[in-house]
């Protein structure tokens, strides 16, 4: 495989790991040990895959291939992403009455979506106090980070930061 469309398999191998990990993730220990034993290692090969793609990228930074990468940037959001809606599903295994609605894990990643996208239908929503925080964490970071990518997508190359 040639390293060019290695680069562009990037992103869709780290997304395909996170996904991996994300729904293989064993909550429940109180499964039998085979389930439990097979989503430990299933999350371990997408978190593996994801980071061999983390360390291709960063090669690709030592190697001054890139100032910055679109790619690696889409990397990082989707690993929020999942992230966060593991967080919002393990909070919700926790204390049901946190975020009314969210029964999946699916669920969750619709939530988090909805939410980091300003949508919010209304139909999976933060009901507790630690649920409603949580959102309002996500909703900051997410304006934040945000605006630093557009920031850093639309300055032009070898201009320095301020």
């Amino acid at each position: 495989m040639s390293r060019t469309h290695l680069a562009r398999m990037r992103p869709l191998l780290g997304f395909l790991g996170l996904l991996l990990a994300y729904f293989a993730f064993p909550v429940r220990w109180d499964d039998p040990l085979l389930s439990v034993a097979l989503g430990i290692i299933v999350t371990a090969a997408g978190l593996g895959l994801l980071g061999w793609m983390l360390i291709q990228e960063l090669g690709r930074y030592r190697r001054g291939e890139s100032i910055r990468s679109t790619e690696s940037l889409g990397m990082l959001l989707v690993l929020l992403v999942i992230s966060a809606s593991l967080g919002f599903f393990l909070l919700n295994l926790a204390d049901p009455d946190q975020i009314l609605g969210l029964r999946t894990r699916t669920d969750a990643l619709y939530f988090t979506l909805s939410t980091m996208t300003t949508v919010g239908f209304g139909d999976i929503h933060a009901e507790g106090q630690i649920g409603r925080a949580l959102v309002c964490a996500l909703i900051v970071f997410d304006v934040a980070v945000v605006a630093a990518l557009v920031r850093a997508l639309a300055r032009p190359p070898g201009r320095k930061t301020d």
